[in-house]
């Protein structure tokens, strides 16, 4: 009973368990001592939850330690030292224009970057595959804005997240794939280099040495005799004398 109790994170859980506690009072599974020992439990519990609820603070577990309040405001901890190379990507990314006019006003410029990630690997291999970390370190945000640009992506229809679950294994990332077919048209006509230039590294095409390995130009083979006679299977065939 005492586990029960501390597992209860709510007060209308904890008015049931009062409820269920006082039938088998009346049934006669419990004595008077069991009882009150339930009822001083319960109601350290309401006092507890109530003050989580006014601090606003997720309830206290026994098994799990509690996490200290930070004193700083949500303005104060957001606008805190950031990675310069992370915010510059960010900042590079999100003003590419890798969505549509008629939605792109609807995403902060984080929230673009990680949809210029999406469509980038929907363009080079048909979906996304990669994680949310993985898409935020590329996209230089973190993952809850990952999750938002997904979440909202996915309200407005255009795209899809499939999740891939494993039977007693860690599930495998999301696969998400474009769906919005303007989305599409969008990117086909006026980013036909999408995720091509991403790398700032240019690598040229190495100049050619002259040598097509076991064919020539015509493409007959090397080890051939050009002046032998004509066929396929007369490698070492001798030529006939002419007659006369």
């Amino acid at each position: 009973m005492s586990q029960w109790l501390a597992d209860i994170t709510t007060v209308k859980q904890l008015d049931h368990f009062l409820s269920l506690m006082w039938r088998g009072y009346a049934d006669g599974q419990l004595n008077d001592v069991e009882v009150q020992e339930l009822t001083g439990g319960a109601s350290l519990r309401r006092s507890m939850l109530l003050e989580a609820r006014e601090k606003r603070m997720p309830p206290a577990r026994t098994y799990f330690p509690q996490r200290p309040k930070s004193e700083q405001s949500r303005h104060q901890a957001a606008s805190g030292a950031r990675c310069p190379i992370r915010w510059a990507r960010k900042r590079r990314l999100g003003d590419m224009a890798a969505l549509p006019p008629f939605v792109r006003d609807r995403f902060t410029e984080g929230e673009r970057a990680v949809l210029y990630i999406v469509a980038s690997d929907c363009r080079q291999h048909g979906s996304c595959s990669s994680s949310v970390k993985e898409i935020g370190d590329r996209a230089g945000v973190g993952v809850t804005t990952v999750r938002n640009a997904l979440r909202r992506a996915r309200r407005l229809g255009l795209l899809t997240v499939t999740e891939r679950p494993q039977w007693r294994a860690k599930h495998l990332p999301n696969l998400v794939k474009i769906v919005c077919q303007r989305w599409l048209a969008w990117l086909q006509k006026f980013r036909p280099n999408l995720g091509l230039k991403f790398y700032p590294i240019a690598f040229k095409k190495p100049a050619s040495s002259g040598t097509f390995g076991d064919k020539r130009r015509s493409g007959q083979p090397s080890y051939s005799r050009t002046g032998g006679p004509s066929g396929r299977f007369q490698r070492f065939a001798r030529r006939k004398p002419p007659s006369g």
